[in-house]
């Protein structure tokens, strides 16, 4: 009797819940700190410190959010522990949940062959969803975001070499938007949410 009447789910139909997905240490739990404003994630550079998919709610003036951060994804064949085999199991399930998936790519190190299967679980979860901006078949809204840029060293042709690479790596899901973020500086994470907010919207 002492607990706050429960409200339901007076707001759940305004929350859009986005996944955040990748491999270890691209970033995934810093993202979700920076957004939120607290350590609520470990963030650590040993590889699995994230084991469970956490959510963390925010309201701001781009609107209602429920952040999922999820376990690293590993490659098959250095996934041994029955830990780590229930950790790729709740992010698939995070994705199946989530309105928005956000792909959380290294800049750093590259768009790899692991990046591209890790998409592939979004995209199986939703396969069309957005060209230009015209709402397809029913499905999930992926983002693609290359985190850590403000550590590459850039020319002019940085930015256009990694849309090429991903363009042709994640040819599979071209509806996606490339956003170039940094979880550190905050780089473009205004822009994240304006992306996800309009992705969202492009799916409903």
């Amino acid at each position: 009797k002492y607990l706050p009447e429960n409200d339901e789910e007076e707001d759940d139909d305004e929350v859009i819940k986005v996944a955040i997905i990748g491999k270890p240490n691209v970033g995934k739990s810093s993202l979700v700190n920076k957004i939120s404003g607290v350590n609520r994630a470990i963030v650590s550079d040993i590889a699995g410190t994230t084991r469970d998919t956490t959510d963390t709610f925010i309201e701001n003036e781009y609107g209602k959010f429920n952040f999922i951060d999820t376990a690293g994804l590993r490659r098959k064949s250095r996934v041994d522990d029955a830990i780590e085999k229930y950790s790729i199991i709740r992010t698939v399930t995070a994705v199946e949940r989530a309105d928005v998936v956000v792909i959380v790519i290294d800049a750093i190190e590259g768009v790899t062959e692991q990046d591209a299967k890790i998409a592939g679980i979004a995209h199986e979860n939703g396969k069309g969803v957005i060209i230009a901006v015209i709402a397809l078949d029913q499905g999930k809204a992926c983002i693609i975001a290359v985190n850590k840029w403000d550590a590459v060293e850039k020319d002019g042709n940085t930015m256009k070499e990694y849309r090429d690479k991903l363009a042709n790596d994640f040819s599979f899901m071209s509806y996606a938007p490339i956003m170039f973020i940094s979880a550190k500086t905050c780089q473009r994470i205004d822009k994240l949410y304006e992306m996800i907010s309009f992705v969202h919207s492009q799916n409903s």
